[in-house]
């Protein structure tokens, strides 16, 4: 009975936690169908009419379709080169970790995460600036690139340190070379937590404000949709009937992305978890 009782009531507090962290995205889509005066007067309150105009409005406004593009292309491009490269670099720092060399080059690969961003964005800024980079779609991809792949490289170097090296020695004995079995029993084996990096990769690129706002700038064609709706917000803090509908259109694509991939994120936590 009083399991029961325990369990009910914790029920009970988990919906109202999460309703308690939900009400900010209710509010953003109560009043994203409603215009300014009813925003600011009935902000608590349902909208009288359930209307897209302001969602059509805001899409013609900020040019949705090129912040789209940009912001689908830099999910795609950015993620597809971290799933290209921290693989490699955490395989070959894994499997030469007794050598001094891969030990330093795993601590400068991991020194970004340990340092705040904030201390290296103006040095890096002037960076690319002698070479030309900023305001340009190659120098965002490049710094972001650069920003995520040392938590890959730590994940799936973590990860490949619970394969058993014996499944590499068999290989080996049978004549395979290293990349042999990189590509054929390492990388399959892989899967799970690449899928993990993936949904992590591609939610915060999607999500991304500053960097991109720091490289880019106010270059609307290279710009991202949060940077835009940023700008649109700082500029023009007082348009909420724009700039809510704007923010529910950036929160739908990365919201149900991560609703369908929820489930191998924690397939590929967990597996990293208990494997070998």
């Amino acid at each position: 009975m009083k399991k029961a009782i325990l369990s009910k009531g914790i029920f009970v507090i988990t919906i109202f936690l999460s309703l308690f962290w939900l009400m900010p995205l209710i509010f953003i889509f109560m009043n994203s169908f409603k215009g300014d005066a009813e925003i600011i007067n009935h902000f608590l309150e349902l909208p009288k009419e359930w209307t897209l105009q302001y969602y059509f409005a805001t899409w013609n406004k900020f040019n949705f379709p090129l912040l789209l593009k940009n912001t689908v292309f830099y999910t795609v491009i950015t993620t597809a080169m971290v799933l290209l490269l921290a693989p490699m670099a955490s395989y070959f720092l894994a499997r030469r970790k007794h050598m001094f060399l891969s030990k330093i080059s795993l601590m400068l690969l991991l020194l970004p995460i340990m340092v705040p961003f904030q201390t290296y964005m103006i040095s890096l800024t002037k960076f690319l600036g002698g070479f030309r980079l900023i305001g340009t779609r190659i120098g965002y991809i490049s710094v972001t690139v650069g920003l995520l792949l040392p938590l890959a490289v730590y994940i799936i170097y973590n990860y490949i340190n619970t394969i058993p090296l014996t499944l590499e020695e068999s290989a080996y004995i049978d004549g395979a070379n290293i990349y042999q079995c990189y590509f054929y029993i390492i990388l399959p084996l892989l899967r799970p937590i690449l899928t993990t990096v993936l949904v992590l990769d591609a939610l915060s690129t999607w999500n991304d404000v500053i960097t991109n706002q720091l490289i880019v700038g106010t270059k609307m064609s290279s710009m991202n949709i949060q940077n835009a709706l940023y700008m649109f917000f700082s500029v023009q803090s007082t348009d909420w009937s724009h700039a809510l509908p704007g923010t529910m259109m950036s929160i739908i694509p990365s919201l149900l992305f991560f609703l369908i991939m929820q489930k191998y994120i924690v397939t590929g936590i967990t597996a990293g978890a208990v494997k070998g």
